[in-house]
């Protein structure tokens, strides 16, 4: 049964690339199979086959950057409303401050008390007032 929202130009899009491969559809574009999106279906899974080897031989990987990111999310030190920046990632920000961040909390200090102890340093004088 012929399905009413078939768009007729991917069907012929479809059967185009699709005669270019051997045993595929020898016959002419054919009314009926279009009718049916038999062209369409035939080269989606075509294609999804031929994506799904390249993504076999080439699996993804993250960046460390961005693996850095989002252990530095997991670790509560970004929010959701914190995003992640190509500028900063090419700078090594987010591995430095996830070296930073953990040397900091497995010291046993928080970043609290770190910003308190910093904040409360005296600046030394050379000169006395003798």
């Amino acid at each position: 049964m012929p399905d009413s929202d078939i768009d007729l130009d991917k069907e012929k899009r479809a059967y185009e690339m699709l005669r270019w491969v051997p045993y595929s559809f020898p016959a002419e574009f054919n009314m009926e199979l279009a009718l049916l999106g038999t062209y369409s279906k035939a080269q989606k899974e075509r294609s999804d086959i031929a994506l799904d080897e390249f993504d076999k031989k080439h699996p993804y990987e993250s960046s460390a950057e961005l693996d850095a990111f989002r252990k530095l999310e997991d670790l509560g030190r970004f929010s959701q409303k914190d995003y992640y920046s190509p500028h900063k990632a090419k700078e090594n920000y987010y591995t430095r401050e996830l070296e930073r961040y953990t040397r900091i909390t497995h010291s046993g200090n928080s970043l609290r008390k770190q910003k308190r102890l910093a904040g409360n340093k005296k600046s030394r004088s050379l000169f006395s007032n003798y």
